[in-house]
């Protein structure tokens, strides 16, 4: 007999999939911030690594990931197909998502990829002291 499965999601989803779900009832309005894209984070290999839903997109032309301050962020924009559709669930036009970086991230060893709808953007990390570190204060 099988054990019994444990629970692996809360019984609410998390916050960030309420604004999706909104944002594809017709909620955005394209007046406020772009809708966001779901994202994966994880730290393999020396690395912090980011893996983004961007299925159907074009990289070259479709796809910018840019660092500033300590923040990445991935602008990505999907353009509507030239054909007459008769119904439509699929979302067009801008999505943005910005990251904050870990500390010890290298801003200048960043690399991307994408392959089968998913953005891989891999920032190397420099190992962070474990211990604080004491400053000797001067009297004067």
């Amino acid at each position: 007999m099988a054990a019994e499965a444990s629970r692996k999601y809360p019984i609410f989803p998390p916050f960030t999939e309420w604004f999706d779900a909104f944002a594809l009832l017709g909620g955005w309005d394209g007046k406020g911030p772009l809708p966001g894209i779901r994202v994966e984070e994880v730290v393999e290999d020396g690395a912090f690594v980011i893996h983004a839903e961007l299925p159907g997109l074009d990289p070259a032309r479709d796809i910018d990931v840019k660092v500033e301050h300590g923040v990445l962020t991935i602008h990505a924009e999907r353009h509507p197909d030239r054909r007459e559709a008769q119904r439509s669930e699929f979302r067009y036009g801008a999505l943005a998502r910005a990251i904050r970086l870990p500390i010890g991230s290298r801003d200048d060893d960043i690399t991307a990829s994408y392959e089968d709808g998913m953005l891989t953007v891999r920032v190397a990390l420099d190992p962070v002291p474990a211990k604080p570190r004491h400053i000797p204060i001067e009297r004067r």
